[in-house]
């Protein structure tokens, strides 16, 4: 019997949306990243691993480099959920390239890769967060309009807003994906 995982890291709940909803569809238990021990990846097959993707990091990217020598004969999934629309290919490209920055071509080679929208907050956003939306939101605005990109102007339409683009159908590929890895001997 194939068992999954779905172990996820979410600071403002995007994440463990996603995270939760993988494990009804996958009948997988479920986890958050910071509470997890090396031996518990032992009882598993395959291993799902998501988390939010802002300023260019990953945390579930890093689990899985963390746990690369655990998990490396399973059947390994990582998710993003980030604000940016991810139909748009340079959204993909930019989220890719950050994490060739974490994960190894050996690592990548071994695991799917997917990419969820999120949302956000701002009235919720720490401090931090805050000031770091602050800072390409004062660039974007010195952009002449017609030099702003799709992802500008989302940035600028988000900013001190809540928008919610969480959708359980964008899970679909990640169900599909598990439920082929696990029919493969």
């Amino acid at each position: 019997m194939v068992k999954t995982l779905v172990i996820y890291n979410s600071k403002y709940g995007h994440t463990k949306k996603y995270a939760q909803w993988l494990a009804e569809e996958l009948s997988a238990d479920i986890c958050e990243g910071k509470k997890l021990k090396t031996d518990k990846l032992k009882d598993y097959s395959t291993i799902v691993f998501g988390s939010s993707f802002y300023a260019g990091t990953s945390k579930a990217a890093k689990l899985i480099v963390q746990f690369f020598e655990e998990i490396r004969d399973k059947k390994v999934v990582l998710f993003t959920c980030g604000f940016t629309d991810v139909s748009n290919e340079s959204s993909i490209v930019g989220r890719n390239k950050a994490l060739d920055k974490v994960i190894t071509p050996e690592i990548r080679k071994k695991i799917g890769i997917f990419h969820l929208r999120g949302g956000i907050d701002y009235n919720n956003l720490s401090f931090l967060h805050k000031i770091m939306m602050k800072i390409p939101y004062s660039q974007i605005k010195k952009k002449p309009e017609n030099e702003r990109t799709n992802e500008d102007r989302e940035l600028l339409a988000a900013y001190c807003q809540k928008i919610d683009f969480l959708d359980r159908k964008m899970i679909l590929p990640i169900v599909e994906y598990c439920l082929q890895m696990n029919n493969k001997k």
